[in-house]
């Protein structure tokens, strides 16, 4: 029983220990399994990582494969990036391919083994819409632009800057003050004339009152003329006795009754006459003397006005830019010169000489009212010669209104010693000493501006000369209406302004252009802006034209057919960029007339200083555009045969046509039209349609996996894994991944 029960026990252990391993081999073999798994998972969650990083890299490589495939002559010839006429599509699905498909080799272990499932490139930005182009203008002019304006342009024009603002501020103000002042004076001689003609009307009225004017009346017989009320008064005496003898005598004796007949109708038709002329120089007197009224009141008002102008002439916005240019510090620039500017600002203060003092002009006004005064006199005298007619004391009222129209007259009506307006017109004639010289001298100014008009006249008629060159400004224009039309902007050509006949204002107009490109210069020196990235760019990548080749028409030895080839777009493209005229001449014309705007702004402030010793402000101002027309004839033909002229007697510094034509970029700000007109000519020259060239890229690209162990791990512990950007199909891990690339 006892070895039973222990051979029983035995069996037992060794039960236990076969129950035991088996239980530890399950144990073992669901750990290595759960180990398996959860390696396996990380193992594929590493592939689906690295396949994502790689995705990323091959779509953003992709792109940047499809943009590296710009055009080059685009940035060879105009510093821009476009993308070439090459397939985008094309070259991305190249590079993918290539990518995912290396070589097969027999050793070679795949750890991802990506697939293309599909890619897309969508292009956007044409170059030909304003903001892609302008910015790729800054890109390339962000660091030469300021440098070579501030330079080249800046530091050339800083040491006149005080100058022309004190030039520019003179000739605004005494333009205004000749126009008013010419106003006033005109006003003031018609004033005159008005008065002297109401004088005149009296002249009629004292012939019939006694002609000749006398002192006494002497007795004559009835019977003689009835012309005047001094012969009526001359055979009153007479008249009496006739009367009285055939008063006494019996009718039928009567002697002298057709003679008392005749000298009764005699007073009676002197009596209507001296009634109607009195009525008629009334009347007359009342509507001059009331226009003459008229005439001072504008005449004080034209003055004020004066006085106004000289009040606000320190107060130009537009000096802000000439002072911003003169603060500025620009490395090798010299200062402007304080005594030129000083001298200048001297004649303008001057203006106060053209103005009418109170005092002088309210004794015009008190002289009408004298004159009204007087005539009321002359009128109450004639209405009492009128009642005296016929009756006794005649002759003291003939002689009484006989000496008070002679009295009216002298003063008045006929020229002499005593006559008021005379007088006058001679303190007049006093103040305007240099106008005689003012008038001559505008007379030569504007002789010489026609002179300088004939060069454009000529230029302007090359017009249509050349069939093949107006066709391609006509191709040009296309293009250019394309432009505007893409960009979804409307026509409005930045055009050259004419030059103008008159001399004053052709100098103003000089002188604006120079208030327009000085204000430019200080706001771009207050902070760069887009529109001197644009102009630069312009001048840098485009042709202007060789001024050279009118040489023969300035200096008047040709006419210009012979040199109309060099007309063509490709050889005035700056010009073309800044007027905007589709044909030959007209850009090289308003070039011209504004180099001659620019030359007459800055010797006219020259001639303010060469004739400062004139006096008369008017006078200065005359003779300086004068001065000024004649030295920028002269500088013209300079510039035609050398290319380049002397800024200024005060500021020796040669400045090129190209240089003129920076300038004028600045005073047309139209920035968006000399956009268009630039990829016009882009379009031109190289036959790229810059709308139709992108330069931003957004591709997508979709890669795919095939996975080893999570679709069976997932599937067996019932859990969904992918994020919300992938996808998974059966086995299969997909990737979608955008990348996006710009120059």
């Amino acid at each position: 029983m006892t070895k039973h029960r222990e051979a029983r026990s035995s069996w037992r252990r060794e039960e236990c220990g076969r129950s035991s391993d088996g239980s530890v081999s399950v144990f073992l073999i669901i750990a290595l399994a759960a180990v398996f798994m959860f390696v396996a998972i990380f193992i594929d969650y590493s592939r689906i990582a690295a396949m994502k990083v790689q995705s990323e890299r091959l779509t953003r490589a992709a792109v940047r494969s499809v943009m590296s495939s710009y055009d080059p002559q685009l940035q060879k010839e105009y510093g821009l990036y476009a993308l070439g006429d090459t397939s985008g599509d094309l070259i991305m699905g190249n590079v993918l391919n290539d990518s995912m498909n290396p070589e097969d080799r027999s050793d070679a272990f795949r750890l991802m083994a990506m697939e293309l499932d599909s890619s897309g490139l969508e292009l956007q930005r044409p170059l030909g819409t304003y903001d892609v182009f302008n910015r790729q203008i800054i890109e390339d002019m962000k660091y030469k632009a300021p440098i070579d304006f501030t330079l080249e342009l800046v530091g050339k024009f800083k040491p006149l800057s005080q100058s022309m603002k004190e030039a520019s501020n003179t000739v605004d103000v005494l333009k205004k003050l000749r126009k008013l002042y010419d106003k006033r004076e005109t006003a003031l001689d018609e004033m005159l004339a008005k008065q002297r003609k109401a004088g005149e009307h009296a002249i009629r009225l004292s012939k019939l009152v006694m002609d000749p004017p006398g002192q006494s009346i002497s007795d004559i017989s009835l019977g003689g003329s009835m012309n005047t009320a001094a012969d009526v008064a001359s055979q009153y005496e007479d008249f009496k006795a006739k009367q009285q003898e055939d008063a006494d005598r019996p009718p039928k004796e009567k002697q002298y009754t057709l003679l008392l007949m005749a000298y009764r109708s005699g007073i009676s038709s002197i009596g209507s006459q001296i009634s109607r002329e009195a009525s008629r120089v009334q009347r007359e007197n009342d509507k001059l003397l009331s226009d003459a009224h008229q005439l001072w009141e504008e005449a004080r008002n034209l003055n004020e006005e004066m006085k106004q102008v000289i009040k606000d002439s320190e107060n130009r916005s537009s000096n802000k830019g000439y002072d911003q240019v003169t603060n500025d510090v620009t490395p090798g620039s010299n200062d402007s010169s304080g005594a030129e500017a000083e001298m200048i600002q001297s004649i303008r203060k001057q203006a106060d000489k053209l103005i009418h003092s109170d005092e002088f002009l309210n004794g015009f006004r008190q002289e009408i009212d004298s004159q009204e005064s007087r005539y009321q006199q002359v009128a109450r005298a004639v209405s009492t010669l009128q009642s005296s007619l016929g009756g006794e004391g005649m002759k003291g009222t003939v002689l009484e209104a006989s000496r008070t129209l002679q009295h009216f007259i002298s003063n008045y009506g006929v020229s002499g010693s005593g006559n008021i307006i005379d007088r006058q017109q001679a303190s007049l004639e006093q103040f305007r000493t240099s106008d005689k010289e003012r008038k001559a001298m505008e007379k030569q100014a504007n002789q010489k501006l026609k002179q300088a008009s004939k060069v454009m006249e000529a230029i302007n008629g090359l017009n249509g000369q050349h069939q093949a060159i107006m066709d391609e400004f006509r191709e040009l224009q296309q293009y250019y209406d394309e432009s505007l039309q893409f960009n979804a902007e409307a026509d409005s050509m930045s055009k050259g302004k004419p030059m103008d006949d008159d001399p004053y204002d052709a100098g103003k107009q000089a002188m604006d252009n120079m208030d327009g490109m000085f204000g430019f210069m200080g706001n771009v020196l207050g902070g760069v802006r887009d529109e001197l990235f644009q102009n630069e760019y312009a001048v840098h990548y485009y042709q202007h034209f060789d001024i050279g080749n009118l040489t023969g028409m300035v200096n008047g030895s040709n006419t210009g057919g012979d040199v109309i080839q060099e007309f063509a777009i490709g050889n005035q493209e700056v010009e073309y960029i800044l007027y905007g005229f589709h044909n030959p001449a007209g850009n090289i014309s308003a070039a011209y007339a504004e180099i001659f705007a620019s030359r007459l702004a800055i010797r006219t402030m020259e001639g303010f200083i060469v004739n400062s010793k004139l006096g008369n402000p008017l006078a200065i101002l005359a003779a300086a555009i004068l001065y000024g027309i004649e030295k920028a004839i002269e500088d013209m033909i300079q510039l035609c045969q050398k290319g380049s002229v002397q800024l200024s007697k005060y500021a020796p510094i040669e400045l090129t046509y190209r240089d003129h034509l920076r300038i004028f970029l600045f005073i047309h700000s139209n920035n968006e039209k000399k956009l268009s007109r630039m990829l016009a000519l882009i379009r031109l020259n190289t036959g790229i349609n810059p709308a139709e060239r992108f330069t931003y890229a957004s591709g997508e690209v979709r890669t795919a996996m095939r996975l080893w162990f999570l679709p069976g791990v997932t599937k067996a512990i019932g859990v969904v894994f992918g994020s919300d950007a992938d996808e998974v199909q059966g086995n299969r891990y997909m990737v979608k991944r955008k990348a996006d690339f710009s120059y």
